[in-house]
């Protein structure tokens, strides 16, 4: 199995005019339904389904509640959750609220040995 790219232009957003660039981007060859993905987890286990679906339903739901009190999670190999926020700016510390927080982005941050890994994988180029 291979990653495939294509050929992308993109045009400069702050000067319209300038020549467009080429850059790579990844084909993306479809999606897997979280039952599908269930289903290969269990591959070479003898977990079933509703295991592991229990298993990543209460993982999930234990990383939103550290998640809402701002701790970060990390998950040995695979990488760490956190979370930041958006504000609008302000002119003062005092008028910096709660009202002021316009977005609050979750993140997972993927491990260094998983991108390893992922760059390990073979590049082609899909026209």
């Amino acid at each position: 199995m291979s990653l495939w790219y294509k050929i992308v232009s993109r045009i400069n957003p702050l000067n319209r005019s300038a020549a467009p660039k080429y850059y790579a981007e990844v084909v993306m060859r479809g999606h897997v339904s979280y039952d599908e993905f269930l289903d290969a987890v269990c591959e070479d286990t003898t977990l079933n389904r509703d295991e592991v679906r229990m298993a990543f339903n209460k993982g999930f739901k234990t990383i939103l509640s550290f998640s809402k009190m701002g701790i970060s999670v990390h998950l040995d190999s695979l990488g760490y959750t956190r979370v930041t926020m958006r504000s609008k700016g302000m002119d003062t510390p005092e008028e910096v609220t709660a009202n002021a927080i316009t977005d609050i982005v979750p993140h997972f941050v993927f491990s260094e040995g998983f991108r390893s890994e992922l760059k390990k994988e073979r590049i082609e180029k899909k026209s």
